[in-house]
């Protein structure tokens, strides 16, 4: 059968019944004005024709649906792989005596083959008449478009079977390249934490000079290297469906005092003025404190790494719905109007010449839109080369009402 499906598979064979087929089988009955019409499958290995579906039919062979191959006059279509027309089967020597046509007084028949996806006949399409027939040309031509919508029905439902199976190979991909990530990024965090943490040390130590400035430079790509890690543990979780967001209080102008605090010396050194403005009606929120410091810290980062004059803002307020409205808003280099669509799919840059000269690896942005998207939000970004990019996230939290003052006496 080319691509190897059973009949089964194909909802040829078996008790349910096709739906789609049993439409064609009522209309060619219709058509044709013939009182039978079946689309049959021939199993030689079965010694049997299945009727995949049928109209008219005496009851007992409806009930079956399956005939002796030796009493089947489909198989003469499915041997040949082409269509058939017998203007009086008690004429012809192949059905003169065959036991159907005698016992059900079927006198006339034409059939054409259907076919799977490689083109091999597996049956037929057929009406059958009581009354003997001169079939003509555009009795068969009927037929054979008839038909060929059979074949369609078998090709959209190969299809299906192929991107079930695709889909389940990808599913075990995505599963074992996130368990892989997971074990990697586990074993990398690991040392790296110790090497951090050394390296803390020896910051503390106020080394002068050139040794001072390899400190200093070991700290920062060691925290880089362990950020990107953590990203990488964090899209696992995600990807292995083990990631849940969490109902605590957040306090977000600490989240975000927290975010501007930790990227003030990278934009000290390139004289970027840093600024919050809060205008929430409340600043203790029920939400994910984990996930939205990740989310403010990814963007921030991002605003002021790619901001080389000018400033990258933090805003907070509420829209008109009463949901939380986070913008992180700088006066970079913008991003492409071509690639503004892209920019939130994993392992995605603004073109590789920005890849190469600010570095990252593209997964930060994706992992802000799923945490996002796990809180229930939704994001935007509006952009101009060479004007700055803001984003925009919008939250459903709930505020926390203010606890009441509890006097001592």
């Amino acid at each position: 059968m080319g691509k190897i499906h059973t009949y089964e598979s194909l909802g040829l064979v078996g008790d349910a019944r096709h739906l789609r087929l049993d439409a064609i089988t009522r209309l060619a009955r219709t058509v044709m004005g013939a009182p039978v019409a079946t689309v049959s499958v021939i199993q030689p290995s079965l010694d049997r024709q299945f009727f995949s579906s049928c109209q008219g039919l005496p009851d007992a062979l409806a009930a079956a649906r399956e005939t002796p191959l030796e009493m089947s006059i489909c198989r003469y279509v499915k041997d040949s792989g082409h269509p058939l027309a017998i203007p009086d089967l008690l004429a012809d020597p192949r059905t003169a005596d065959n036991p159907l046509v005698l016992e059900h007084g079927l006198r006339s028949y034409i059939g054409v083959p259907i076919h799977v996806v490689s083109g091999q006949t597996i049956g037929a399409l057929c009406c059958i008449k009581t009354e003997v027939c001169d079939w003509t040309d555009t009795d068969l031509e009927t037929m054979q478009n008839l038909a060929a919508c059979v074949d369609d029905l078998i090709a959209l439902r190969t299809l299906q079977i192929e991107e079930e199976q695709a889909n389940r190979k990808l599913r075990a991909i995505a599963g074992a390249r996130s368990g892989f990530v997971a074990h990697i990024s586990h074993e990398i965090r690991t040392p790296l934490t110790g090497i951090v943490g050394s390296i803390r040390l020896l910051d503390r130590m106020k080394l002068d000079g050139t040794a001072g400035d390899l400190v200093a430079l070991l700290n920062r790509s060691a925290l880089r290297l362990l950020d990107i890690v953590n990203d990488s543990l964090d899209l696992a979780r995600m990807d292995s469906g083990t990631f849940r967001i969490r109902q605590q209080e957040c306090d977000l102008h600490r989240i975000a005092t927290d975010t501007i605090d930790a990227h003030r010396s990278a934009a000290d050194r390139k004289s970027i003025a840093l600024h919050l403005r809060n205008d929430l009606a409340a600043e203790v929120y029920l939400g994910d404190r984990m996930a939205l410091a990740s989310v403010l810290d990814n963007l921030f980062s991002n605003a002021v790494k790619f901001t080389e004059t000018g400033q990258a803002d933090i805003r907070l307020s509420n829209d008109s719905y009463g949901n939380v409205r986070i913008e992180v808003a700088d006066t970079g280099i913008g991003i492409p109007h071509a690639l503004q669509s892209a920019i939130f799919d994993e392992f995605e840059m603004a073109g590789p010449r920005i890849a190469r000269k600010y570095g990252g690896t593209g997964i930060g942005m994706a992992m802000v839109k799923r945490l996002v998207e796990l809180m229930d939000g939704e994001i935007d970004l509006v952009s101009q080369p060479g004007h700055g990019t803001t984003i925009t996230i919008t939250l459903p939290l709930e505020p926390v009402a203010a606890r009441p003052v509890v006097q001592v006496i």
